[in-house]
């Protein structure tokens, strides 16, 4: 809405000496055009703004004129609260309590603290892997040295020299996007497929790091084929006694209870495009699953339990 991008255009401008009509634009996610008739409103409120032409130019609000920087509102505030308890959850960097203190006073902390999101980054688990890693990465980034890491992907396990960049969580899981020396471009190498790693005393410069773009068509085909006539109408069978364990894999909206004659079991229903990708959901889930339809699905996992079976019988 304009009037919240006119508040933070504000912020924006009793923060900074001068900034550029295009970083603007740019982080509002709008047109130059858009931005000029912004500073025109704010002009016409009453809050004085000057252009400075040339090389290392921008806009600002005139040095002599007094804002109050309390222009953030409650709800504002309740939200940067969230998103700074997030990073603390995962780090203990006394940047973070110092910053959390500068916004909100100390009396006020259980106000800000009662927002509709709570976000928490860190392990369930007390002596979490992921965590130590998580933590050393983190400090490797901020005084900038490389790491040797050994590092399982899709086609192989290899020894790779990287510049680490950024700490980055996307969904469930934690990534390191760095600059791979042996690739030359930059990656993102998932944590919990590191097996080892080493923090090298060679330091690095940091490089132009651009905007990380999250592929979110993961599944479109597989769940929403162009054709409809693609899809695979999938059917399990559970004990309502492993429900709670089920829905660590597959959303509880697709559960159904009360089968008829079936007092005790449920169904799981959904469609897919790729009989393969089920089947690897299937053996998931261990023994708490019984596949009822496609036959072909029946099939795959029979050939798969067979494969199992000649695996152990070796000798």
């Amino acid at each position: 809405m304009k009037i919240e991008r006119l508040l933070g255009l504000l912020c924006i401008l009793v923060s900074t000496d001068k900034i550029t009509v295009q970083e603007l634009a740019n982080r509002f996610e709008v047109s130059k055009r858009t931005i000029f008739r912004d500073l025109e409103t704010l002009n016409c409120a009453g809050i004085p703004i000057v252009s400075y032409p040339g090389i290392g130019g921008g806009v600002a609000i005139v040095e002599s004129y007094k804002v109050d920087k309390k222009v953030l509102s409650t709800d504002d505030t309740k939200k940067i609260f969230t998103a700074l308890s997030a990073l603390k959850s995962i780090d203990g960097d006394i940047s973070v309590t110092n910053l959390m203190a500068k916004l909100v006073p100390e009396k006020e902390t259980a106000i800000f603290s009662q927002s509709d999101y709570v976000i928490d980054l860190s392990s369930w688990f007390r002596d979490s892997i992921v965590h130590e890693k998580i933590s050393r990465l983190y400090r490797a980034i901020c005084e900038r040295h490389c790491i040797r890491l050994e590092y399982i992907s899709r086609d192989s396990r290899s020894v790779r020299t990287v510049e680490p960049h950024k700490l980055v969580f996307k969904q469930s899981s934690w990534y390191v996007y760095a600059f791979c020396q042996d690739r030359d471009a930059f990656r993102l190498f998932k944590v919990s497929r590191i097996v080892s790693y080493e923090i090298l005393k060679e330091q690095f410069q940091p490089r132009p790091v651009e905007t990380i773009e999250f592929s979110n068509n993961y599944g479109a085909e597989l769940f929403s084929p162009q054709s409809q006539s693609e899809l695979f109408e999938i059917v399990l069978e559970y004990n309502v006694s492993d429900e709670f364990d089920l829905t660590d894999k597959i959303d509880a909206s697709f559960f159904q209870r009360h089968i008829e004659g079936q007092k005790d079991c449920g169904q799981i229903r959904f469609q897919v495009s790729n009989l393969a990708w089920a089947a690897d959901l299937v053996f998931s889930l261990l023994n708490k699953v019984r596949v009822i339809s496609p036959p072909a699905l029946q099939e795959e996992i029979k050939r798969r339990l067979g494969e199992i079976n000649t695996r152990y019988n070796k000798k």
